[in-house]
């Protein structure tokens, strides 16, 4: 299609990737993930952008693929416009158009995306993710990932609380525990506390966004002063004001939010209310993980381990190393097709 003078042109196409091991968490469990790319060409440069979409939020891969296919990119270097002329895609697949977009405009100017940001060069340090297993399965990993600095343990309900405890035991990294919406807001509150008292550093998306904020609230106070992060309960800046004093902070994920910008409005929006800003990911290739990375240096908290758990990457680019990330020197997002 045409973008203002120079001939532009884009790319859809999907890619199938695996996880190491099975990745279970409290709702489902899968080790094959589709992920859909966009390619956004001009100029003698090509941009690209990962769509992760989840059936959570009503979304696949086949209809994210074919919403990408009517992108409008009157003009590739105004990211803002584009981005609201495209407001109407799902939130995964905004964030691929975000990401091929800022991609594309770092290569052309010679610079980092977080450089076309303003922002300094950051290297974060990031949790590894334990997916819910047996107990004796999740405390090996534990052992093998020694001298990791945090590990997010995945919890499906009371029942896993043993399998923290034993990590907690053997692991001298720092805990988090993740239960996507696991427990029910009345039991809630007493297993917030036994998580305290087990050590644990932060507790994520306790019960159900359904349950509303005062059930978060309800938690927040019985496990404080370990902070309480909303995760599904916090798709978009919108829903931020409302979980101000329910939790300790919240989640953002570039494939909830529709990409950098959304994330970056997120994030102001969570510091207006004195909140804590944690940036997470989905299952992703190191595509999706490199454009979350070039604005980790703004959160408190980071959760970007998606690319670290495949099997089949089918991209070069950041480094995951002992839970710390490197990013390439190379322009734009930094990343390469293997």
């Amino acid at each position: 299609m045409a973008g203002g003078e120079e001939l532009l042109l884009t790319e859809v196409r999907t890619v199938t990737v695996r996880t190491r091991r099975t990745f279970a968490i409290a709702r489902s469990s899968s080790d094959v993930f589709e992920r859909v790319v966009l390619e956004v060409r001009a100029g003698g440069f090509a941009g690209r952008g990962e769509a992760a979409p989840s059936r959570y939020y009503g979304q696949d891969a086949a209809s994210v693929a074919a919403a990408l296919r009517e992108v409008e990119i009157p003009d590739p270097w105004d990211v803002e416009g584009t981005l609201a002329r495209n407001g109407h895609l799902p939130s995964s697949a905004l964030a691929a158009l975000d990401g091929a977009l800022h991609d594309l405009a770092a290569m052309r100017l010679g610079v980092p995306v977080y450089r076309l940001l303003g922002l300094g060069r950051p290297e974060p340090e990031s949790a590894y993710t334990l997916p819910i297993a047996d107990l004796e399965t999740t405390v090996a990993e534990a052992g093998r990932l020694r001298g990791f600095p945090i590990l997010k343990v995945k919890v499906g309900g009371v029942g896993d609380l043993g399998t923290v405890r034993a990590v907690a035991e053997v692991s001298e990294a720092r805990l988090w525990v993740d239960a996507n919406e696991a427990f029910d807001p009345d039991e809630a509150p007493e297993v917030a506390a036994e998580l305290r008292e087990m050590g644990v550093e932060m507790i994520e998306q306790p019960v159900p966004a359904s349950a509303g904020p005062e059930a978060l609230r309800r938690v927040r106070e019985a496990a404080d002063p370990v902070p309480v992060i909303a995760d599904e309960s916090a798709r978009v800046a919108s829903d931020v004001p409302a979980l101000a004093g329910c939790v300790s902070g919240v989640n953002v994920k570039l494939a909830k939010c529709g990409g950098i910008r959304g994330a970056l409005r997120m994030l102001h929006v969570a510091r207006a209310h004195g909140m804590l800003a944690m940036l997470g990911c989905m299952v992703e290739t190191s595509l999706g993980i490199a454009a979350a990375a070039h604005v980790s240096g703004l959160f408190d908290l980071v959760d970007l381990d998606g690319a670290a758990l495949l099997a089949d990457d089918p991209f070069r680019g950041p480094v995951f190393h002992r839970g710390r990330i490197s990013l390439p020197e190379e322009p734009g997002l930094g990343v390469e097709v293997r």
